[in-house]
């Protein structure tokens, strides 16, 4: 009876849940969230219980539901695969195509046809049944034997990997894809360009709210085209986009004035052209702002909905001092080290005593804090993320559903709390909206590659670098991934293809001089190293290691005991950058056991960011099977079981 009472009641909670989702298959806002609060349970009550009975989060139920609903739909052959798409409440037919090719194996328009072809297939005769079943075992038995073979020799030989990036051909210009270049400060004044400068950023997110929108280029990539002598076609080529918005800014007094031109970039063709004008006043700069996008969106045959329009409508601060500080803030973020961070606080704190409501100033500060205590060494780590969170705190009382603020909440959560059960369940709860409105996409790259999910990891890359081929990082961690799956010379060869292209790139030299040396191919490691020394002035603790190692192999003990002393005074001095954990793989490099379990014991007592690469770490292979390590990994809390067989 208590058998029979309790399968009832599942059986009730799926089909509740089942209709919910089905009553709300045309909005495309619907998710997690929604469904918790129809139901009237809290969202992780919800996931436990459709995991208990089902092995699926909620956002792979809703998505499948509105995917089967997506197939009777198609096979009625009522509607385009387009209109089908949003009528199941898809934002994109793009990701729509993906999804239901991922679930199905095959694309929404072989969906017909292929339901064309079983009504078509003449039935078997009864005669020919024997006949069948003669066949169909004589195949199983071939299947056995060459499933055999293949096991057999895939334990000595690995696939080869195809990781070509092919971009959109320009056979149409219906693909929504679009750069916007910085605007040339035109004011005759150079203290202006952060304005210039802000203004792009200001436009390129105005662009990206707009739902229909398949591509825009973030504004830190679009930053690194800012002088280049490419041509149109050139830059549509480099950055995946059929539309390039460039243009100027000028300001006199209270004056402002934005010129703009939209081109067709692979036919190098002006589209249109236009011109703005107003007061610096803040309700005038962000009305302008929306007129760019709409009008821009128009051209672009983008359809606007509602949820677009009122996005426009949004005014962030009605200060237009606070707002200056805001632009100047930006400014000192985008430029990405030590210096220019510790010139935006202030900054962002004038802001604020301006217009304490502005939530982009709390997110500028969260977001500095953020990086600052992760990759540098300017803060102590537990410090950087006490402030994180208070302005992430600050800025919820604010926008609670901020996408931007749950992300750096939950990248916070993984780095710094080492909260893996958190970032699981955010990582598949939020799946569904990757590409669409995710603010740092980059998080869910690092969790897949430290959990070994490493299909995950390359399907993203892939995705990524597609979407933003100009950042370096992508390509580098990808290689590591290839590293991982594959074979090291098809890692070497990956990183090799790609090298000439980002000699200027502070993050892929530091990820190519690391995983350089990983790969035993210790001569380019040296040289990207040294190339990174030559560009650029920060020494976190990654660096200063990775010193230590090239002075090790070339026998300099001055150079070495100079580069371990720095460590250690970082370490001392609670540093972030993990100064501890570089500090035992140093030891891992020499095979000194008991320094490199007295390093990681410190990293973890330090509660370090590189602690969340214990399972995954190359130079910790040879040490997984000793209890030590297995001790700092059941304390970690890794929601996948340790690699006890040295790689």
């Amino acid at each position: 009876m208590g058998n029979s009472e309790s399968k009832s009641i599942d059986e009730r909670f799926l089909l509740k849940l089942t209709e919910i989702i089905r009553n709300n298959f045309d909005n495309e806002q619907f998710g997690v969230k929604e469904a918790a609060r129809i139901y009237g349970v809290s969202r992780s009550h919800l996931h436990r219980q459709l995991k208990k009975l089902t092995g699926k989060s909620v956002s792979q139920f809703i998505r499948e539901l509105r995917l089967e609903k997506s197939m009777e739909l198609l096979q009625e052959d009522s509607a385009t695969v387009s209109e089908i798409a949003y009528s199941v409440g898809f934002h994109s037919p793009t990701y729509f195509n993906t999804c239901f090719k991922e679930y199905f194996g095959f694309t929404p328009g072989e969906a017909k046809i292929r339901e064309h072809l079983e009504q078509e297939r003449p039935k078997l005769k009864k005669s020919s049944k024997r006949k069948l079943v003669l066949t169909i075992a004589l195949g199983i038995l071939i299947l056995i034997i060459a499933f055999g073979f293949f096991q057999y020799n895939s334990i000595w030989t690995k696939p080869p990997i195809d990781t070509t990036i092919t971009p959109p051909l320009p056979t149409s210009h219906s693909t929504k894809s679009i750069v916007v270049l910085p605007l040339k400060n035109w004011s005759g004044d150079p203290k202006l360009e952060y304005i210039s400068d802000g203004m792009t950023d200001a436009v390129i997110s105005r662009i990206s709210e707009i739902k229909e929108m398949d591509r825009v280029v973030p504004f830190t990539s679009s930053l690194q085209f800012k002088n280049s002598e490419k041509s149109m076609p050139e830059l549509a080529k480099t950055l995946n986009v059929f539309y390039i918005l460039e243009g100027n800014f000028q300001k006199q007094g209270n004056k402002f004035k934005i010129n703009l031109r939209l081109n067709d970039g692979p036919l190098n063709k002006l589209l249109w052209s236009g011109s703005y004008s107003g007061e610096w006043k803040a309700n005038e700069i962000f009305e302008i702002q929306s007129k760019v996008a709409e009008n821009v969106a128009t051209i672009m045959n983008v359809k606007l909905t509602e949820r677009d329009y009122n996005a426009f409508k949004g005014i962030p601060t009605k200060n237009e001092e606070a707002y200056n500080y805001y632009l100047l803030a930006q400014y000192q973020n985008n430029k990405f080290n030590q210096t220019s961070f510790k010139n935006a606080i202030p900054l962002y704190e004038k802001a604020l005593d301006l217009d304490s409501t502005f939530i982009e100033p709390y997110l500028g500060l969260a977001d500095i804090y953020v990086t600052g205590g992760a990759v540098w060494g300017m803060y102590g780590e537990q410090e950087a993320w006490r402030n994180a969170k208070y302005y992430l705190e600050k800025a919820s009382l604010i926008d609670g559903d901020n996408i931007q603020l749950s992300d750096q909440l939950h990248i916070g959560k993984f780095y710094f709390d080492w909260n893996f059960e958190a970032v699981e369940q955010y990582v598949e709860e939020t799946y569904a909206r990757i590409g669409a409105d995710n603010w740092n996409e980059y998080l869910f790259v690092d969790y897949y590659l430290k959990t070994g999910k490493y299909s995950y990891a390359l399907s993203e890359l892939n995705r990524l670098i597609f979407l933003d081929p100009s950042y370096g990082w992508l390509f580098a961690i990808r290689a590591s991934v290839i590293f991982f799956v594959y074979s090291t010379e098809e890692a070497k060869e990956e990183l090799r293809k790609y090298d000439p292209l980002f000699m200027d790139d502070m993050f892929y030299l530091r990820e190519a001089a690391k995983w350089y040396y990983y790969f035993g191919a210790y001569d380019a490691s040296k040289e990207k190293l040294q190339q990174l020394m030559n560009n650029f002035t920060d020494r976190p603790p990654i660096v200063v290691w990775l010193n230590a190692l090239h002075y090790e192999m070339a026998d300099n003990r001055e150079g070495v005991q100079e580069s371990l002393t720095t460590l250690q005074k970082q370490y001392k001095q609670g540093s972030s950058g993990s100064p501890a954990w570089f500090m035992a793989l140093y030891y891992c490099h020499i095979q000194n056991r008991e320094e490199v379990f007295n390093w990681l014991q410190k990293s973890y007592d330090n509660h370090e960011v590189e602690m969340t690469w214990l399972r995954a770490e190359p130079l910790l292979a040879t040490y997984r099977q000793d209890s030590r390590y297995l001790n700092l990994y059941k304390k970690m809390k890794f929601p996948v079981p340790p690699l006890t067989i040295p790689d």
